[in-house]
């Protein structure tokens, strides 16, 4: 067992406020005996089953024994004033005993539930599977923090104590609860940055250039609905706006401060804001971590003030926000921007390219709900903001612009999450990012930086698309129109040409152009008798009427047969193209299937008839039409899939395999000996084929004997490419056969050989497993053995994985029908490969020091999948953040306490 590192981090309290959690000190023996002295003889008594303070004083020394593998204790800080503690004392190998005393004027906030959080976490690591816990029949705080945690847990009560026994493991219902209490925290946190009652301005000055004096016009023009400060010691006002000198001399305490002051002042600035009481800090300033090491350093220094006061942070480095809510109406940037209501909330780290998504939107018609420039993330990120606009009813669909991921395990815990109720669309930068990992397996070798962010996105239920455009076409598609309930699309319109090339673009998308059955047919040509062709894409003429336009539309979108329509109208001098557009817009009005029309080399918006309630989506050419309803379908797509449980299997032996690993690593990183990794992978329930190592040709012939020819041999180093260095014989039929293999492959060199029978023919596939530095634990499936490379058919996801998220990774290799029994080959059992996964991810998830794992070739046949070729690379592991911990992101010197750089 082993106590981990240190705890040092900062957390949120469910009304929103600040608290910093760390690991005890003999420092803190003073700060204890006062919680002691100023909770209430009640809560003196819970804690300690008696009203005895001298009892409690004494305890201070036991909780103040060094961190161990038998003993830790946290603290509970706010302001630096030590307001709860919780410690666990292990009481066996695998349980421990636990307390927790918090003040009583912190009570109620979460503080308990979060120390215990923690706690959990550190018991883990020292390899306790449960928490005992004694709490007298009248402490209902405690029996509720329990519960709160959402671990399986059962009591005995037994003369007025409750003996409770607390279940360590993370299950989906644990996390559940814990990402309840996140929501809630953040929420009460958030709101003074996102609904401000009472702004202040900092740095605003007469220059009408400068980007405070911008910021303070936009608020202005935007008709804000609260209270608005500056603050400028040189003037007494400014665009009307009666100036402070400092913002120590606010009248009030503002939610939101923007600071748009020289960076070597905003330090200052953001102490004398959180001396004010001041709830948020918007830092527009620049010079801090963009700009090198000295500028990190000071991004830290800012992170920390912000942390001390309890005030969230957006930047620096950023354009503002925007709030189009009639009850706020906040324009808080130096942009040229609108306040147009929408259903569109947009996250963009670039302030450049946020400026150009929200002006595009407006030539389109498309409002929003928030706008938040993040800037450098130094602390509110894009997790945060998801969490606020699942609960934001005016927001209809999230966007993101994203260049990099502060934390991707809790991004994509999230987004699975508010993807089941509103769509996530994301432009990730960073597409052709040039070089390959330094790993020598196939899995690290493939698994490119892009590759793993698309396994993030696919896991997390975001739609990623490529572009501006992209994202603002799918954002019309899905604000604007009901969900598609599948692939299917029908196309209809007044001319051949553009049909056509609407059937290759929605094809080129992934969407299916239906066809139409005879008696759907019939129908179109009773609608519209002159129409050139009923074949999907359905062809009505240049002079087809509005009558008759609507009347065929409305056929194809009650059909049954099509899942949504993209309708294709080019302006002729023989109709009217007002009365055709509002044809369209009659037929789709009450439609449960979405229609989007394209008016060929018009004005791309949404465009709102009289007619219908809702806008219709509006395109100038197809291809950009069918890429976005082909969005809105992998969106419905999503929604349609299963709630993916993920839970590790049984019989599999955690603990053996941490200590045959950290046995092995003790000499060192390297490649796991043969042996050693059939029994690691043994542990995991997973099946590699009879082997032997041998070191002379009598053995070799011996182990061949023993199996049965045929048999094959290989070199049992770690060598990826073994045929390509002549590493690899097979189908040795008999002794003499073992004897001349042995010879070729040994040429006088010490090499240890490896002896296997010969698994009957099946499909080859490779699974694999990394841990990338940035996203943590990465398993991937594909097409094995000598194709693995040539035909590079692969997928990714993020380790661990629930069976419904491998059979979905499964599902999308091109050897689906391979795996079906192509051609009279053996079906695989897609089950049972999906088990694998499964099992294989959650290997990689426990035993960080996994660095690279290769199982290639994996043979199939029916449900038995035989590893023929396993490889497994062992390296220290760097510490990584506990998923099932809520805490704010780390700054760096909390980042150096815990070992690690990792976010």
């Amino acid at each position: 067992m082993t106590s981990g590192q240190l705890i040092d981090a900062d957390a949120l309290r469910t009304n929103g406020g600040m608290v910093h959690i760390r690991s005890a000190c003999p420092t803190d023996h003073d700060a204890l005996v006062a919680l002691n002295a100023a909770a209430s003889d009640r809560s003196i008594y819970l804690r300690f089953f008696a009203a005895n303070r001298l009892a409690a004083d004494s305890y201070v020394d036991v909780l103040l024994q060094p961190a161990s593998p038998r003993h830790h204790a946290l603290v509970a800080e706010i302001g630096g004033t030590v307001i709860g503690v919780a410690a666990l004392d292990c009481d066996s190998d695998d349980s421990a005993e636990i307390g927790l005393l918090i003040c009583d004027a912190h009570q109620h906030e979460g503080i308990g539930t979060l120390l215990l959080e923690h706690l959990a976490a550190i018991g883990r690591r020292m390899g306790i599977k449960q928490f005992v816990a004694e709490v007298l029949a009248g402490n209902s705080a405690m029996v509720q923090a329990l519960r709160g945690l959402g671990f399986a847990f059962t009591g005995h009560l037994d003369f007025g104590v409750t003996r409770y026994l607390i279940d360590l493991y993370p299950s989906e219902t644990m996390v559940t609860a814990m990402d309840s209490r996140d929501r809630t925290a953040e929420l009460a946190s958030l709101r003074p940055l996102l609904r401000p009652a009472s702004v202040a301005v900092i740095g605003a000055g007469r220059r009408e250039q400068s980007v405070g004096h911008q910021v303070l016009r936009n608020i202005l023009r935007g008709g804000y609905a609260g209270s608005l400060y500056v603050v400028n010691p040189g003037h007494s006002q400014v665009l009307g706006v009666p100036c402070f000198p400092s913002a120590g001399e606010l009248p009030e305490p503002p939610d939101l401060a923007v600071i748009a002051v020289p960076a070597e002042k905003v330090l200052q600035t953001a102490t004398d804001c959180g001396r004010r009481g001041t709830g948020a800090l918007m830092v527009l300033s620049s010079g801090f971590g963009e700009s090198g090491a000295q500028g990190s350093a000071e991004q830290d220094r800012l992170v920390a003030i912000t942390r001390q006061y309890g005030m969230r942070l957006v930047g620096p480095n950023c354009l503002g926000l925007i709030d189009t809510d009639e009850t706020v109406r906040l324009n808080a940037t130096f942009a040229p921007l609108s306040l147009t209501p929408g259903g569109l909330a947009l996250v963009s780290q670039s302030g450049a390219l946020g400026i150009a998504v929200l002006r595009a939107s407006e030539r389109v018609g498309l409002g929003i709900s928030q706008f938040v420039s993040v800037g450098n993330k130094a602390d509110v990120s894009g997790n945060d903001l998801l969490m606020c606009w699942e609960a934001d009813e005016r927001t209809q669909v999230i966007g993101l612009y994203l260049e990099s991921f502060g934390n991707p395990r809790r991004f994509a815990r999230i987004a699975r999450r508010v993807s089941r109720t509103k769509p996530i669309l994301a432009i990730k930068a960073g597409r052709s990012e040039a070089g390959q990992r330094a790993g020598q397996s196939h899995t690290a070798a493939a698994a490119s930086l892009d590759v793993v962010v698309d396994a993030l996105f696919d896991q997390a239920g975001v739609v990623r698309v490529d572009t501006m455009e992209q994202l603002l076409d799918a954002v019309r598609a899905l604000s604007d129109q009901p969900l598609p309930a599948g692939p299917r699309v029908g196309i209809i319109g007044n001319s051949g040409g553009p049909g056509i090339l609407a059937a290759d673009a929605a094809t080129a998308a992934g969407l299916v152009v239906a066809e139409l059955s005879d008696e759907l047919r019939a129908m179109l040509t009773s609608a519209a008798p002159t129409a050139a062709s009923t074949q999907n894409p359905v062809d009505l003429g240049a002079a087809i009427q509005p009558s008759q336009t609507r009347a065929a539309i409305e056929a194809l979108l009650n059909s049954g047969e099509v899942d949504s329509v993209l309708a294709v109208f080019t302006e002729t001098l023989v109709g009217d193209p007002v009365e055709l557009t509002h044809a369209v817009g009659h037929a789709t009005g009450c439609s449960v299937r979405p229609l989007v029309l394209v008016q060929v080399g018009e004005q791309d918006r949404s465009l709102r008839l009289p007619c219908i309630e809702r806008p219709l989506p509006v395109f100038s050419f197809p291809e950009r039409a069918a890429q976005a309803l082909a969005a809105a379908w992998r969106y419905a797509r999503i929604r349609r899939l299963p709630q993916a449980e993920v839970r590790c299997p049984p019989e599999v032996d955690v603990d053996g395999a941490h200590l045959l690993i950290s046995t092995w690593l003790a000499a060192g990183p390297s490649w796991l000996g043969a042996s050693a990794t059939a029994t690691l992978l043994g542990m995991y329930g997973i099946e590699l084929c009879p082997q032997r190592v041998v070191t002379s040709i009598e053995d070799a012939v011996s182990a061949a004997a023993e199996f049965g020819f045929p048999v094959a041999m290989k070199l049992a180093d770690g060598t990826v490419h073994k045929t390509e260095v002549g590493g690899v014989r097979t189908d040795l039929a008999d002794a003499a056969m073992v004897r001349a293999a042995y010879s070729e492959m040994v040429t006088g060199r010490a090499v240890d050989i490896l002896v296997q029978p010969m698994v009957a023919g099946g499909t080859e596939l490779i699974v694999g497993g990394l841990q990338d530095r940035q996203f943590g634990p990465v398993v991937m499936v594909g097409a094995g053995g000598i194709f693995a490379d040539l035909l590079a058919d692969r997928q990714f996801r993020l380790a661990p994985v629930g069976a419904a998220d491998a059979e979905a990774m499964i599902a999308e290799l091109r050897l689906g029908k391979l795996l079906d029994g192509y051609r009279g080959r053996p079906p695989v059992s897609r089950p049972a490969l999906a088990q694998l996964l499964v099992r294989l991810g959650w290997l990689v998830e426990n035993h960080p020091e996994i660095a690279e794992i290769d199982l290639n070739p994996v043979i199939g046949r029916g449900a038995q999948l035989v590893a023929v070729d396993a490889k497994i690379r062992l390296a220290a592991a760097a510490p990584r953040l506990d998923v099932t911990v809520r805490q704010l992101s780390p700054t760096a010197a909390q980042r150096l306490a815990a070992g690690g750089e990792q976010r």
